[in-house]
């Protein structure tokens, strides 16, 4: 377990490997610790870093200010701090956001961005979860967690990796759940998404009951932007879980690629469990 210290708070993180880095950056839902599948297969070639947002996982929960934006402002420090001048970055939902916002305020600092299952506007996360109401979908102070029994619906095929997603979501706090909620909803990713110099690949999952893959297509309309779509069918909200080997190698062969479409190859699809694809 390593900690730094990023304004005063503990910030925790881990990495794997050699070689020109990756972060990581996970939802509001988990932790760093849902990233390690990814981080082993990337780690091979890649120096692979994946911390905790304040609030979340190990790292310090003080502090009233849990938001978007305030993550990018951790994200930039988290690589000042260890002299990381350039990466690439592979977010998840709010990972995803922070990934973009990061981007566009300091596009000199990354050289690719993945976002997984991002809300591109915060709004299509309100049919969810509704302000006033997190203690009880997580079920804090009663037995009825409609937030917690839908992460458990989601397809992760490690069963202790679905469990620390659980338990990492459940311990939660309301304050900082509140302050993370009213930031997403208020996030609208489209202007700077359209604007982006970065090359980005979107991934989502043609299952996911979270955030439908198909308030993304706009993104197929921006011919003349360095921005790619994919949609994975048979995925839920955890594709990089569910179909490790595949996203692994959506990762890889974006990561060398020089503005070729990147598309899910027929001979990934041997290397997987075949029941995905009868």
């Amino acid at each position: 377990m390593s900690v730094i210290h990023l304004d005063n708070r503990l910030a925790h993180y881990e990495v794997f490997g050699r070689g020109q880095p990756i972060i990581f950056l996970h939802s509001w839902i988990g932790s760093w610790r849902y990233w390690v599948p990814i981080m082993d297969i990337a780690s091979e070639r890649h120096r692979a870093y994946a911390f905790d947002f304040w609030g979340f996982g190990e790292s310090d929960r003080r502090g009233d200010q849990f938001t978007v934006l305030t993550y990018v402002e951790m994200l930039i420090q988290f690589m000042d701090r260890l002299g990381i001048v350039r990466a690439t970055l592979v977010g998840h939902g709010m990972g995803g956001m922070v990934a973009i916002l990061a981007a566009h305020q300091h596009p000199e600092r990354f050289n690719r961005l993945l976002t997984v299952c991002t809300p591109l506007h915060g709004q299509v996360l309100a049919q969810h979860i509704k302000p006033g109401t997190l203690s009880r979908l997580l079920g804090m102070n009663t037995s009825q967690n409609g937030w917690v029994r839908m992460v458990r619906t989601l397809q992760v095929a490690d069963a202790e990796i679905q469990q620390e997603i659980e338990e990492d979501t459940s311990s939660l706090s309301e304050k900082v759940l509140s302050q993370v909620h009213e930031s997403l909803l208020e996030t609208d990713l489209r202007p700077y998404i359209i604007s982006l110099q970065t090359p980005l690949l979107a991934v989502y999952g043609g299952k996911d009951p979270i955030v439908n893959a198909a308030h993304a297509v706009f993104l197929n309309e921006l011919a003349e932007r360095p921005i790619q779509l994919v949609v994975l069918p048979k995925a839920s909200h955890f594709p990089f879980l569910e179909q490790a080997n595949t996203f692994g190698r959506l990762l890889l062969d974006f990561l060398v690629s020089q503005g070729t479409a990147i598309e899910i190859k027929e001979e990934w699809r041997r290397r997987v469990n075949q029941r995905e694809y009868l």
